[in-house]
């Protein structure tokens, strides 16, 4: 289009010359243009790409300061006592299956308030609190 009003419409003139070739007119003047407007294609995508990686770094640096402001983890080691076949162990959306012993491992963020023990027929909770000692092993009775 630019081509068609420059050489049409206001009858400009261009050559391009090289050893190997040579090129004159409208064509000339289409080169120059896409060969200009790839350039600044090419220079506002690295603008953006720029700006893309600037904006990852900030988005990487603000979770690293979230996550340390994050209750550290922490590991609950217990049993259920008697064991109950077919029992879950339930830890906030954290959940397993305690082996044959009754024995059980759950992670989480932080001290929680309470474990819960859950089968087909009976609920049972355990409640953690602020000055229990999560390193030994605690028993749900």
């Amino acid at each position: 289009m630019a081509a068609f009003v420059l050489f049409k419409i206001l009858q400009s003139t261009a050559v391009i010359e090289k050893k190997e070739y040579q090129v004159g007119g409208a064509a000339a003047g289409f080169l120059l243009i896409y060969a200009a407007l790839y350039g600044s294609y090419h220079q506002l995508q690295a603008q953006q790409a720029d700006r893309l990686q600037t904006q990852l770094q900030q988005a990487s640096q603000s979770l690293a300061e979230c996550n340390k402001k994050l209750p550290p983890d922490v590991t609950i080691r217990g049993g259920v006592d008697p064991p109950i076949r077919d029992a879950t162990v339930i830890l906030g959306w954290e959940s397993t299956t305690p082996d044959d012993k009754g024995l059980f491992i759950l992670n989480t963020k932080g001290k929680p308030r309470s474990v819960y023990v859950i089968t087909g027929k009976t609920h049972m909770s355990h409640t953690i609190f602020p000055d229990d000692d999560l390193s030994k092993r605690i028993k749900i009775p």
